[in-house]
This record gives C-alpha cells, structure tokens and sequence, in this order.
C-alpha cells in the first residue's frame, strides 16, 4: 500500500470540503482610540535626545573657554566672598559670576582687614577711623549674600588691625595688630562678640622662648583655642629654617603671648591657616613667588600636627596648586590668596588686572571678566 499516495488523496478531499460558502462570516473588532498619551512617547523621546545633545553641545564649546580640566556645578563651593574695594568699603560678590550682591560701605574712614565665619552668616569688618584708631563692624548677612544687619562693636583699638580670624558660628573674633606704622598697644585681642568683652595678649622682647611677630590666626573648631603662626626663634641670618605653628588657650589667665604652646615647628612660610574638626590637620597655602614678588605658583598643602611634642619638623603634603600659566594673560603680581573654612576651595584675587580665580578640589576656574572697582583683600 503506497502510504505516501493516500496521505495526498486525503488532504486534498479534505481541501475540497473547504468552500467559500462553508467559511463563517469575519466579524472583525470595532477600531479602539488610542489614550493620547502614548502618542506623545515619541515626542517626548525625540525633545530629551535633542536636550541631551544640546547640553553636550554647550559643555563642549564652555570647557574651552573656562580654562581647566572640568567646569564645575553652579553651586559647588561657597556661594560668595567678601572684597575690599578702592572705595574703601567692602563688597560682596557672587562666586561664579563675580556679580556684585552688596556694597558694604564704612561708616567713618575704611576697611582694613575682614574676616568671615564659617557659617559665612557673620562678617568682621575693621574700620581704620583715623591714625592708629580702628573699630570694628559686625555684619550678619542672609543665605544669598545679602546685608540683614550691620552694627559697630563697643570699644575701639589704638592701633591697626591687620588679620582677623572669626569663629565657626561668629561668637568671636580674633585680631593681630599691626603695630609698625607709629602705633603701639596690644599684639593681639580676641572680641566676645555679644557683648564685646576684649581680652588681649602682647608680645615679649624677641628670645630664644618668644616670637618677635605673629600672623595668620585660625581657630580650632572648639572656639577657644587660637593657632598663630610665628617667628622661629631659633632662625639665624642666612640659615631660614621657617615659621613655627604656636597654640594660644584664649581661656586662661596671663597677657604673655610666649607662654602659647609650639605645635609645628619650623614649617614653611604658610598662610591662610585651617584647620581640620579633629585638630590633627592644618590646610594652609603655600605662595611660591620671585624676590621681586611675581607670582610663580601657589598650592594648597596640609600638615599633620603631633600630638604632645611639636618640636619636630612635619612633612608637607600638596594637595592642589595654580601656576602663573593657568591665571595668564593676568599679571602675576599684587594678587591675594585665601581658603574658606574647610580648606578645599582656594581664592586668588589679581588686584591689577581685577581677575579672580578658584580652585576647588584641585579643579581650576576663571571668574568671567569682571568689570568693577580693584579687589583687596579677599575673605570667603
């Protein structure tokens, strides 16, 4: 039997049972309307590629333009920083666009010195009223850099002020004179500032236990303890050995400022002080300029501060630093250099040609041109 041959012959009697007539009739669905949302999905689709495309487009042709490795968001860092200016008042000007927020002006003479807490919610403002006579402004500004308040402590100084160092939450205020230009009194002060109680400290004649100057006061996050920088007592002509890091406990009796403990010795010529919430860190600046003072470069760098004995030698360690390259064609000479509290964002003002630039976390950015009065001193 030819299985093959009967397969065929019963597949095709089954297909000529299949007529049209015997086929149901095709009912088919009524047509749905589509929800309009999902006629939208491609659109949708379609404007996010060409966002993205944009966005990529513009960071492209910025990065170029802002000279430096990654352009950095809008708000990174802090938010504004506080400038003398030729007028003789103080500015406060955004840190990205260099916009001017507030003008700050004295009330009598000029600011000398400024100093910002690290809440950057109060301003210590020295007001040079007339020779040797100086007073201080305390200034409570709002989140956006605006003025929400402004009064003069009590009392005033008979001398020049020329660094102040503010506590974190600006309770107080530190002050170091300058007491060259004719004027004699204190070498340092601290202000309550609540009620402007003063407590002030004074320099014994140079020895081999007692610096000749101080400089550069930072606090320690308890607000009691006051860091300076020193005159090496040890340092001989022609042997420069560096600055010593000496402790002042603000708390404890005595007017005698050799009796502040050395915690780093004979470190670089630092400034710009910071140090870490543990205390077993110190961020300051390094400047790296010419005899004339042109400048070269300069760094962040930290130290480790000892526990107990200070009398050693730290180790320095560069964390960042900005070349006279990176800021040309500004001119390296009379420029300014600061940190802000935390120690990861630097400031470099270049009076002449009224350039400011930044480096955060090592990332280097130019301020846009900026078309105003020359920068001083600088504070953020």
């Amino acid at each position: 039997m030819n299985i093959e041959r009967l397969l065929k012959d019963a597949a095709a009697a089954e297909t000529r049972e299949v007529t049209r007539e015997s086929l149901p009739p095709l009912t088919l669905p009524a047509a749905r309307r589509r929800p309009a949302g999902r006629r939208l999905v491609p659109v949708a689709a379609v404007a996010a590629v060409l966002t993205v495309i944009t966005v990529v487009a513009v960071t492209v042709a910025l990065r170029g333009a802002l000279r430096g490795p990654d352009a950095l968001g809008a708000h990174e860092g802090p938010p504004y920083f506080l400038a003398t200016h030729r007028k003789g008042g103080v500015g406060v000007f955004d840190s990205w666009t260099g916009r001017m927020i507030a003008d700050i002006r004295p009330r009598t003479g000029h600011y000398s010195a400024l100093t910002l807490s690290a809440d950057r919610r109060t301003a210590f403002l020295a007001d040079e009223v007339g020779h040797c006579r100086t007073r201080i402004d305390k200034v409570t500004l709002r989140g956006d850099g605006t003025v929400a308040h402004r009064t003069t402590l009590p009392g005033g100084f008979g001398t020049i002020v020329d660094e102040m160092a503010a506590t974190a939450d600006g309770s107080r205020v530190a002050l170091v004179f300058n007491n060259l230009a004719g004027c004699s009194g204190d070498d340092v002060a601290v202000v309550d500032s609540p009620s402007g109680a003063t407590r002030a400290w004074r320099l014994l004649p140079p020895s081999a236990d007692s610096p000749g100057f101080v400089q550069s006061p930072a606090w320690a996050v308890d607000g009691r303890t006051l860091f300076l920088a020193s005159e090496d007592p040890e340092e001989t002509p022609g042997n420069d050995i560096g600055i010593d890091l000496r402790a002042l406990d603000t708390r404890t009796a005595g007017t005698d400022l050799g009796h502040a403990r050395v915690v780093l010795k004979s470190v670089a010529d630092l400034s710009s002080l910071r140090l870490s919430p543990d205390g077993l860190t110190v961020t300051a600046v390094k400047e790296d300029t010419d005899d004339d003072g042109t400048f070269k470069s300069v760094a962040v760098v930290e130290l480790p501060v000892p526990i107990g004995d200070g009398s050693r030698r730290a180790p320095v360690r560069e964390l960042a630093s900005m070349t006279a390259r990176q800021i040309a064609p500004a001119a390296p000479t009379d420029f300014r250099t600061t940190l802000d509290a935390t120690g990861r964002h630097l400031l470099v003002s270049s009076r002449r040609d009224r350039a400011v630039f930044r480096l955060d976390d090592g990332r280097f950015h130019r301020l846009p041109d900026l078309h105003r009065t020359d920068l001083g001193l600088i504070a953020w």
